[in-house]
């Protein structure tokens, strides 16, 4: 089925992987009124503080999955396609563990996505990398454009692996690779960074220490001039080649001792003096704090032994040839440590919320959301269980318990079930029910009109979610997940059948009109099942 998204033709339309993400929520909010935007993240839309806008377009989805993406690509195709896409989606840790995440979702995730959007007459295809696929550097050499992917950490070689993926594609369609330097916020939300403030501006011993000469540096940049380098990007599309690398970075670099001196005086009034410890030293104090965290099981520090390899290196960039080419700078306001006094004054006036972003940042799951894996299992078994309940409804034995039911013919008994089957789906891929109160006051009335009793119809109903429920329990990749398929089936047919109740009680009762009602009712429904179903 062709599906209408309401939006308007001419608008230009993007695609936005990891549109939940902390780079993808911030491109959509900057762009939403002007673009249509077509959102994909594995979080639910009002999870992921991401407005709710006629402009944005929500598809649920993991981009590991082939099936997956193929669905989104094929109903984005059915509306006429992209013009661009921002592929942010992406996944990292710092343990330095060759995560199999890595390749499934870095790798094959680009794969998927680039093979699919061969039809969807893309003009640009954008891949957020990061200035991490080079080598840190001991000596003064500069970070350019044209320097080598030879960074060795997992994290780095999956980036480089969707690079090579992706100059392959650029034959098809034009394509921008954009490694980006260490991105903050006005809260911090950079991993790395949050836990160094945390213990600098802390009372404890760890304040004032820094391993190594305190030379560890990297190039920062606030989110904000990120954002406003993907608009240059969108701007300037035309001026670009069908293959360019851009850095998304200030020039240089900041080191751990700037960091400590700015950020020290900002918040006590005057900068600490820093202790330099040696390596050697700065290992052994690791070690410590692994050993009495995994005795006390504690959660273990960020710190990893791995990491000490990078004391007193440096990522030191020349990004002068990316802002030439889109007339792109970050505004020196957004510098971090003209900004560290907006990182302070947060982290003072209101701490819950600074640990609360920070600890979001730090702590993501590459643990697929329970809904999506119960929305995705039930696209899966969706025809077979459509089929048994069918069969049930119709079978012999069951002519006394649906009468009316078992008069109606086959096919129109299918969209029936596959009806009901999908508002299920769209209330469990969503996280809302509350379009379902209208989609029961609609079925409701026209079920009484047709003659069918409230006991009838609610045993059809709970018989359609018992069966989907007994089907996704015997589903291995939803093994633990009892209790919350019970939420989303059994609770949500529950909702609906106390509306049904409560609509079929009032019906009962002398010149109750519905009319109005029924016609809004029909309507939203109808395009809620359009949007959220034959979108996915």
């Amino acid at each position: 089925m062709t599906v209408s998204s309401g939006r308007s033709p001419h608008k230009t339309r993007i695609l936005v992987t990891g549109a939940s993400g902390f780079v993808g929520s911030h491109f959509l909010k900057a762009i939403k009124d002007d673009y249509y935007i077509y959102a994909v993240a594995r979080r639910k839309q009002h999870a992921s503080g991401v407005p709710v806008q006629e402009n944005i377009h929500w598809l649920r989805g993991d981009l590991g999955d082939r099936n997956t993406v193929q669905r989104i690509t094929e109903h984005i195709a059915l509306e006429g396609g992209v013009d661009y896409v921002f592929h942010f989606a992406g996944f990292y840790d710092f343990t330095n563990r060759d995560n199999p995440e890595y390749t499934r979702t870095n790798i094959d995730g680009t794969r998927f996505l680039l093979e699919n959007c061969v039809n969807l007459g893309v003009k640009r295809f954008v891949f957020a990398s990061s200035l991490t696929v080079t080598q840190f550097s001991k000596k003064a050499d500069k970070v350019t454009e044209n320097s080598p992917p030879n960074a060795t950490i997992p994290y780095a070689r999956s980036k480089q692996a969707a690079e090579d993926i992706i100059r392959e594609y650029s034959s098809h369609f034009s394509c921008t690779i954009v490694r980006m330097a260490a991105i903050f916020s006005d809260w911090c939300e950079y991993g790395p960074l949050y836990i160094l403030l945390k213990k600098w501006l802390s009372s404890g011993w760890q304040s004032r220490f820094i391993p190594g000469s305190g030379e560890t540096a990297l190039p920062y940049l606030h989110i904000n001039a990120l954002t406003s380098l993907w608009k240059r990007i969108l701007d300037n599309h035309n001026n670009l080649a069908s293959l360019d690398i851009i850095l998304a970075s200030p020039d240089g670099c900041n080191s751990h001792s700037e960091i400590h001196q700015v950020a020290t005086r900002y918040y006590n009034g005057q900068a600490k003096k820093p202790y330099y410890i040696p390596v050697w030293l700065a290992a052994i104090g690791i070690l410590m704090l692994q050993s009495i965290n995994l005795l006390l099981k504690f959660e273990q520090p960020f710190e990893r032994i791995w990491m000490l390899k990078y004391i007193d290196s440096r990522l030191d960039v020349d990004a002068t040839a990316s802002r030439r080419l889109i007339d792109w700078a970050p505004t020196p306001r957004y510098l971090l440590k003209r900004r560290m006094l907006f990182l302070i004054e947060n982290m003072k006036s209101n701490p819950n919320l600074w640990e609360q972003r920070n600890l979001a940042m730090a702590h993501k799951s590459v643990e697929k959301r329970p809904g999506l894996k119960i929305y995705e299992a039930m696209l899966a078994v969706k025809e077979s269980v459509i089929e048994e309940h069918v069969a049930y409804l119709m079978a012999p034995e069951n002519r006394n318990t649906f009468p009316h039911y078992q008069q109606i013919d086959i096919d129109s008994l299918r969209i029936r079930a596959r009806f009901i089957y999908e508002m299920l789906e769209v209330a469990i891929l969503n996280g809302d029910r509350k379009h379902l109160l209208c989609y029961s006051s609609y079925i409701a009335r026209q079920r009484y009109k047709q003659g069918i009793g409230f006991k009838e119809l609610s045993s059809a109903l709970e018989h359609s979610a018992e069966s989907i429920v007994r089907t996704l329990h015997e589903t291995p990749s939803l093994k633990n997940l009892n209790h919350i398929i019970h939420d989303e089936i059994s609770l949500t047919m529950q909702f609906i059948l106390d509306e049904i109740e409560d609509v079929y009680h009032r019906l009962g009762e002398p010149d109750t009109d519905f009319s109005e009602d029924d016609k809004r009712c029909a309507n939203i429904t109808m395009q809620l099942n359009k949007k959220n179903i034959d979108s996915m």
